[in-house]
């Protein structure tokens, strides 16, 4: 059985937050729409990335395979093996322990990369209330792990504290057993009781962390049926209880750390870190208040020597630094005050980044990593209830009137790429979408065949005295620009767009409220889809949830039950395909762009795999696979103090999961 994986090696922390988020955000944004201006000019065109024959032979595709090493005579000799200890063979359990590597053999580790946070955290608590922000969440990243991981080209469980897993027939009932050889950071054994301990605290309603009790409340607290045995008992059937036990929302810690209330854990550990699993920590004396945070690689790691995970984590300190300001980054960025950059501002990539020396010398590589990250998707919002919105052709008319293309060319440097999918660039992506090009005669056509035929003096459509007329909401005076081009263009196919300019705060009321007729909108993504927060025909009449659109689809409905039931990632991606394609063809939004690549600046002296990022990485992820490279950071620092030298920097763009899907469907590999 292939099973959908809970989260990433050493790092179950990111994937398993975004779908306790799922559950109230489909797509979990809700910002304007997805405009920023700018980006790379004369790079990828617009439109599409290279063809399968420009990338022919670019790329050397095949990724060796590694495997999870296990010693099975490991363990407490008073535990028999039919309960996990030594002797313990796997039989009639679950494992996947051989898979395409991760990083990079016989890389250097050591070294150290400066990145940025925006502002203080007001915890760095793993747990509890305001835990879960950005910084917390690297942290848990590097520090903490869980029963099992997801591979992230795969997108299958395998395994990480846990070596094999078991699903009952009836999949109500599921339980792992534990690598008798994982260790805490202290030295101490992982055990069972552990992860019982780590439940219990995040069920504790005085963590005051309401989400993780609704993560946690579908099944019952775990059972250590042996010191390296757990058992999970759900009080209902759905896929997600397993990825939620197994993954990152139940990172475990030490239960001798945590043997207390919820509240007393709140204030015991405001700024301090229980002992963690993974392949770095966090020593008190590392953390200068309101400045910065320095995780440092565990050299006793318990993993340290698993061939799963050669290549990863070579990176000696990371240290997060606190900047509020972008523009201010910006310029230390420049000067080498920190050495990874995301690029906030497109046109900063676009225009400044390549006219400094540091970039033309090479101190400074431009980054674009064009993988299988989750994407987000923007548009327009259409309130599906409203006459005349309820009519397919009036919709898809909308949509011929959006000259994405001109808008990308234009302010967007052929940065970005038209959406044909609700879920874009991945495997859930419905091939058979076709993009709606810009085109206002059969915008036109279509209005007519929807009975607006007549124009009144004011050159606006009629239908029984009533005009075609709509109002806009956005939220962003810097979108307007793209607004009105659609604007304009409906005009001249005879409808009126009102362009109502709101705070953020009373757009996203409205549109939560469904009292409007289009909504300039854009959501991010999650790693794996929760299709039925943003389709579910229940929620149509409902207020308050991610079903804006009021869309409502029998059919989409089934697919979603299903969906729910299924185990099989594969066949879970399948369903959601054809979810994409009604949903696509039934043109509840106005669809907009998505940025195809992961994006990013460093200075010039970390090596990297040859894919650049993981399948499904991004930026805050890929560098988990990177290594400091002694040779380039010696040149670097040649090279800063002599203005005559220039570094050799890598191509721009990298390409190679795109080439490698061309070559999977070509049936190469």
């Amino acid at each position: 059985m292939r099973l959908q994986p809970a989260a990433r090696p050493g790092s179950p922390a990111l994937l398993s937050t975004a779908l306790c988020l799922a559950f109230a955000a489909s797509c979990g944004g809700g910002s304007e729409g997805g405009g920023e201006q700018g980006a790379t000019a004369g790079e990828t065109p617009s439109g599409g990335l290279p063809s399968a024959a420009e990338l022919a032979g670019v790329y050397d595709l095949e990724i060796p395979m590694v495997t999870y090493r296990w010693d099975p005579a490991a363990g407490d000799p008073s535990v028999s093996a039919e309960l996990g200890g030594p002797g313990f063979s796997g039989e009639g359990w679950e494992t996947n322990m051989t898979f395409p590597a991760l990083g990079q053999a016989d890389v250097p580790q050591g070294g150290s990369m400066t990145i940025t946070m925006r502002d203080w955290p007001a915890t760095l608590r793993m747990a509890g209330k305001d835990w879960n922000t950005y910084v917390t969440y690297q942290i848990r990243d590097l520090c903490y792990e869980s029963l099992l991981t997801m591979h992230p080209t795969t997108l299958e469980f395998i395994p990480n504290m846990a070596t094999h897993w078991w699903i009952s027939e009836d999949r109500m009932t599921y339980r792992f057993r534990i690598n008798p050889e994982a260790r805490f950071a202290d030295g101490s054994e992982v055990t069972t009781e552990d992860f019982v301990a780590s439940y219990r605290l995040r069920m504790d309603p005085t963590l005051l962390d309401p989400s993780s009790i609704m993560t946690f409340e579908k099944m019952e607290e775990p059972v250590a049926i042996s010191k390296y045995i757990l058992e999970v008992r759900c009080n209902e059937s759905n896929w997600r209880n397993f990825i939620y036990i197994a993954g990152s929302a139940l990172a475990v810690f030490p239960a001798e750390s945590i043997d207390m209330t919820g509240a007393e854990y709140l204030d015991a550990y405001q700024f301090s870190l229980v002992s963690g699993s993974g392949p770095y920590v966090l020593p008190e004396e590392d953390i200068a208040m309101g400045q910065s945070v320095t995780v440092r690689r565990n050299e006793n790691w318990w993993g340290q020597d698993n061939p799963a995970w050669e290549g990863l984590y070579n990176i000696g300190t990371y240290k997060f630094i606190v900047i509020k300001d972008d523009v201010l980054e910006f310029e230390k960025f420049k000067k080498g005050e920190f050495d990874f950059f995301v690029i906030g501002r497109a046109q900063w990539w676009a225009e400044e980044l390549p006219k400094l020396e540091a970039v033309q010398r090479g101190l400074i590589v431009r980054c674009k990593i064009f993988n299988d990250a989750p994407k987000g998707t923007s548009g327009m919002a259409i309130n599906t209830k409203r006459p005349p919105l309820d009519d397919l052709r009036v919709r898809k008319a909308l949509a011929h009137l959006y000259d994405r293309k001109l808008l990308i060319s234009k302010f967007m440097f052929h940065e970005y790429i038209p959406l044909k999918s609700h879920w874009p660039g991945g495997e859930y992506e419905n091939p058979a979408n076709e993009l709606v090009e810009y085109d206002e005669l059969t915008a036109v056509a279509l209005l007519e065949e929807a009975g607006w035929s007549e124009i009144n003096e004011k050159g606006i459509r009629t239908k029984g005295g009533r005009e075609l007329a709509f109002d806009m909401t956005y939220s962003s005076k810097g979108f307007e620009k793209y607004l009105t081009i659609f604007q304009e263009a409906c005009r001249r196919a005879g409808i009126k767009i009102e362009l109502q300019l709101q705070t953020p705060a009373s757009r996203w009321k409205s549109m939560r409220q469904k009292e409007y007729d289009l909504t300039s909108t854009a959501w991010g993504a999650i790693t794996i889809p929760n299709p039925e927060t943003s389709w579910k025909g229940s929620l149509a009449g409902e207020v308050n949830n991610n079903n804006v659109t009021s869309f409502a689809h029998e059919r989409v409905d089934e697919l979603c039950r299903a969906y729910d039931e299924e185990y099989d990632s594969s066949k879970r991606a399948a369903i959601v395909q054809e979810i994409d394609h009604i949903v696509f063809n039934e043109h509840p939004y106005v669809l907009g762009w998505y940025k195809p690549a992961e994006r990013v600046c460093y200075w010039n002296k970390f090596g990297m795999p040859r894919w650049g990022a993981n399948r499904t990485w991004d930026y805050k992820y890929m560098h988990y696979s990177w290594w400091v490279d002694p040779e380039k950071e010696r040149l670097l620092e040649d090279a800063r103090k002599d203005p005559t030298m220039t570094l050799e920097a890598p191509p721009v763009e990298n390409h190679f999961w795109t080439a490698r899907r061309y070559a999977e469907q070509a049936g190469k590999l």
